[in-house]
């Protein structure tokens, strides 16, 4: 999503509480720098059946560096039972 305007609408829509953000990045990554009101579960993590701690009916936006990882965690996220998990990209799509 290289659109600003959907970075617009999923920024609002977190603010709203109406979807997250996870970042599957490292926690290295993430703790140099990370989105605002994002959480943190590496794609290694979700390989290894760890799951976000939110409702699998929730809606997640998944972000990574490039979008790479993030398309792999959303495939696992689906998997899982997380229906409206949806690739947001790499991180600077979100800035």
């Amino acid at each position: 999503m290289s659109d600003k305007i959907d970075a617009i609408k999923i920024k609002e829509e977190v603010k709203a509480g109406k979807a997250y953000l996870l970042d599957v990045r490292s926690k290295e990554e993430f703790t140099q720098f990370s989105l605002p009101d994002s959480i943190n579960l590496s794609v290694e993590d979700i390989e290894y059946g760890k799951a976000p701690e939110i409702s699998r009916d929730s809606k997640v936006y998944v972000y990574c560096m490039s979008g790479v990882r993030a398309e792999k965690a959303v495939s696992l996220l689906k998997m899982m039972g997380f229906k409206m998990a949806v690739n947001a990209g790499g991180i600077m799509n979100l800035i």
